[in-house]
């Protein structure tokens, strides 16, 4: 790769065809002194600078290199220079184009790891982050039988988040927490955390014992719903991406209130789905709207309980399920007898972040 200079003005400096001020080139230098290698962390403070000009502007060795009236000096790489585009394409909504899915498709698609290369192999965690990112959920096999090892493949993603409920939490059927995860009865396919501002961004279920009847578990791909309804209902999915709906939960020391969309965008690209009719708090509407709102509710909920678009499948013990909680909606049929599953979430940016850090990403190297 190389890089093309074109103009050079009073003003800033043409680079492969695009134009960069000296002040940002100056503010995006990652040479010593003004840039901390080891921290990756701007030492200059931009705003007080001034106008800035280099005393000289050269490429050497395929780099540009800039040298400023103080002698400080400033290496672009091609590489840098490719990896800096507009803020919505820069840093993705995701880290991948996700793949939706009907059941009888999760089936076919299910990807499965073991526990051991899991946490060990950096090319096994790649292909489960991948589908985490792709399909919305990844299976993991043969996890020793203990809390250890469900908080060894959560730490192996990220730290595991701590919140009412602890950082890794049992679900019996002995009401630990005031939630119905909490009892054997059937549990609708759901995201997690409505009635927070930033809800989980992925939730792992480890099986420790399983002696029951019934208690398999459901995952609905929320993404393949709202390209259903977008396609079939454009008013039920206008209605479902700009009415902020409210979640709240009460109990185990908290009364937690949040509200957004069911159909949350970003730069008009979907990005969350956020639904729970358990955890949906009071909300008034004029009549028409309230009615309206009914309606557009009642046709997800439809769709989401429809058995071709659930992907069933039963925990076992030593078997883990980890899924996105933005997109994938979960949920338990009842059951009868001794059942324990952990839980646990981590924070959508760390599972970026070792994403990034698998990839090498461009934006997190220094630039030359």
């Amino acid at each position: 790769m190389t890089i093309t200079l074109g103009n050079a003005t009073k003003d800033g400096l043409e680079v492969n065809g695009r134009v960069y001020s000296w002040l940002w080139l100056l503010d995006h230098s990652q040479d010593e002194p003004v840039y901390h290698l080891v921290a990756r962390q701007r030492l200059i403070e931009t705003f007080e600078l001034g106008e800035a000009h280099p005393a000289d502007a050269q490429i050497v060795d395929g780099k540009l290199l800039l040298t400023w009236p103080d002698g400080a000096t400033g290496t672009y790489s091609e590489q840098f220079f490719a990896s800096v585009d507009a803020p919505a394409t820069s840093y993705p909504s995701r880290a991948f184009q996700p793949n939706p899915w009907s059941g009888a498709e999760a089936h076919e698609r299910a990807v499965r790891v073991d526990f051991d290369q899991f946490v060990t192999n950096d090319s096994v965690l790649n292909t489960a982050l991948r589908a985490l990112g792709t399909e919305g959920f990844v299976l993991i096999d043969d996890l020793p039988l203990n809390v250890e090892a469900t908080r060894q493949a959560f730490e192996r993603v990220g730290y595991v988040r701590k919140t009412l409920f602890g950082e890794l939490w049992n679900l019996r059927s002995d009401g630990e927490f005031d939630d119905t995860g909490s009892t054997p009865l059937d549990i609708t396919p759901h995201t997690d955390g409505t009635y927070s501002n930033d809800a989980p961004g992925f939730l792992g279920l480890h099986c420790l014992v399983f002696d029951a009847e019934g208690g398999n578990n459901v995952l609905v791909d929320g993404f393949k719903l709202a390209a259903d309804i977008r396609a079939a209902d454009p008013k039920a999915y206008e209605t479902l991406s700009t009415v902020e709906i409210p979640g709240r939960y009460i109990g185990d020391g908290g009364h937690l209130v949040a509200k957004r969309p069911l159909l949350r965008h970003e730069h008009g690209e979907l990005i969350q789905v956020s639904y729970n009719n358990h955890d949906r708090a009071p909300l008034w509407l004029p009549a028409e709207h309230m009615e309206e709102l009914y309606r557009s509710l009642g046709v997800f909920d439809r769709a989401l309980r429809d058995a071709e678009n659930q992907f069933e499948f039963g925990l076992r013990p030593g078997s883990m399920v980890l899924f996105d909680n933005w997109r994938a909606l979960h949920g338990r049929r009842a059951f009868r007898g001794d059942r324990h599953v952990m839980g646990g979430y981590l924070n959508r940016e760390d599972y970026e972040s070792t994403i990034r850090r698998l990839a090498q990403h461009p934006l997190d190297m220094v630039a030359n």
